[in-house]
């Protein structure tokens, strides 16, 4: 084991060592993080604007540096000593090809939590500063307190089954579309059955989302555990579409609420009037929620909107989002998913410098990132049809092999005070491709096993 921290320490060495490397990472870094916070203190906005702004591009720019400093550092530590036959003198110590390959690894992790720990204590400095420093009132310090320094769970209304709904519609606008375009191919039939279930589920459960005006809906929010059940809020949290665009761009509403359904019980209530198409958010005390953690909520449409028909989306149209925990705790989680998609990085990095030249791995595994980056993307590419037939199988079987960070990449949760979880068991992603990646280790550790790295002349 003292071989194998040998290495790892050496590695940051090197590291440490490339002057030009380290400068250039500080400088970037520092002048990033704090010119930005500079520029939007003077920028005129409201308070918590400017902090989601600063910590949003900050950690977005923090882990797009670090992801590009992990690609070339992960692959130049054995591609660079194998090419300079620096490797030689360490395989005849001697020290086995796996604990190099080990050494190499707790080396990155050694230099990403280095570099991770620094970034992430700049950037949450520099919150704390514009926290102190830019609230002109005592609403923006509450907002501030409440929004972003937090960390909130998001509880969401059931969405409505409508799966028998939409297959009977589907099979009826298929055997429509069949006769009218003259259908036949099987492939065909399947790919334009899978477009008309989609939308037809689109337009059904926006259909059960939309109230018309005089009309009302009623949902209820269950499972909320706020940790301050005295004095606190929790937030109701939504977006409003609507079936015709008001030459006002706004609606009133009517908004009841409480433990029991107001529409049977009475309940909390005030009016208000939105902007369309806006995310809004407004308090509620915790006293309406129930002990067992339950909160009914109720919109009415009122006369007054005829003829608009206010609609909310299943997935964004309402939330409630309550306070589980503190802005602290919060961040360092965020960091240590970073962390984590940062070593997963190395794996790949280490592997495919094992077995490839420097050139054509820096190439490999770039392609690995920005697939990761793109995974989302991509899969609703497929599923709308713009790839040729051919390429969707590979394309299907190969995805999920490469890690999805944009399904796990918590600046989305950070910025908007989300409660990002410690536990991997909720984030099924990041296990995924964590064990991917243990799959990728043992299969550069293989070929780097068998490799002939250098060639006995007599």
């Amino acid at each position: 084991m003292n071989r194998v921290w040998a290495i790892a320490r050496n590695l940051v060495r090197e590291v440490l060592r490339m002057r030009f490397f380290l400068f250039f990472l500080i400088l970037v870094t520092f002048a990033y993080t704090i010119g930005f916070s500079l520029w939007l203190h003077g920028a005129d906005s409201m308070a918590d604007e400017k902090v989601k702004f600063l910590l949003s591009y900050s950690v977005r720019s923090m882990f797009g540096l670090l992801s590009l400093v992990t690609i070339f550092v992960s692959i130049a530590a054995v591609s660079r000593e194998i090419k300079r036959k620096e490797i030689f003198t360490v395989t005849t110590k001697p020290v086995s090809r796996g604990e190099i390959l080990l050494g190499k690894f707790l080396g990155m992790a050694l230099l990403h939590l280095l570099l991770v720990g620094a970034n992430g204590v700049l950037i949450y400095s520099c919150a704390r500063v514009l926290q102190r420093t830019e609230p002109k009132s005592d609403l923006e310090k509450a907002k501030l307190q409440e929004l972003v320094f937090v960390a909130r769970r998001s509880v969401k209304p059931p969405v409505p089954d409508v799966s028998q709904e939409v297959e009977d519609l589907t099979q009826q606008q298929l055997e429509l579309k069949k006769q009218e375009l003259g259908i036949t191919d099987a492939e065909t039939e399947s790919h334009m059955k899978n477009i008309i279930r989609r939308e037809i589920g689109k337009q059904l459960l926006l259909y059960k989302g939309a109230v018309p005006p005089g009309g009302s809906i009623t949902w209820k929010f269950s499972g909320i555990e706020p940790r301050d059940r005295e004095n606190g809020f929790v937030f109701i949290r939504y977006k409003q579409e609507v079936s015709y665009t008001p030459e006002s761009l706004a609606t009133d509403g009517i908004w009841q609420f409480g433990p029991e359904d107001p529409t049977l019980a009475g309940g909390q209530w005030y009016s208000r009037r939105d902007a369309i198409r806006t995310v809004h958010e407004f308090p509620v005390p915790v006293r309406e929620v129930s002990a067992d953690g339950d909160l009914y909520v109720t919109y009415r449409n009122p006369v007054s909107n005829d003829p608009v028909s206010v609609i909310y989306p299943p997935d964004t149209g309402i939330e409630v989002l309550y306070a589980a925990g503190g802005f602290e705790a919060n961040f360092l989680r965020a960091l240590l998913v970073m962390y984590l998609s940062l070593l997963i990085l190395s794996v790949w990095g280490i592997a495919a410098g094992a077995w490839l030249s420097f050139p054509v791995a820096v190439l490999f595994v770039f392609m690995v990132y920005l697939f990761g980056l793109s995974s989302n993307f991509i899969v609703d590419a497929l599923e709308m049809g713009t790839a040729d037939r051919a390429q969707k199988p590979v394309i299907k079987a190969i995805l999920p092999v490469f890690p999805q960070i944009s399904d796990y990449h918590p600046v989305d949760q950070i910025e908007k005070g989300r409660y990002v979880s410690w536990y991997f068991w909720d984030n099924i992603t990041l296990v995924k491709d964590l064990a991917i990646a243990t799959v990728v280790a043992l299969i550069g550790f293989l070929i780097f096993k068998f490799r002939e790295l250098a060639r006995v002349i007599v």
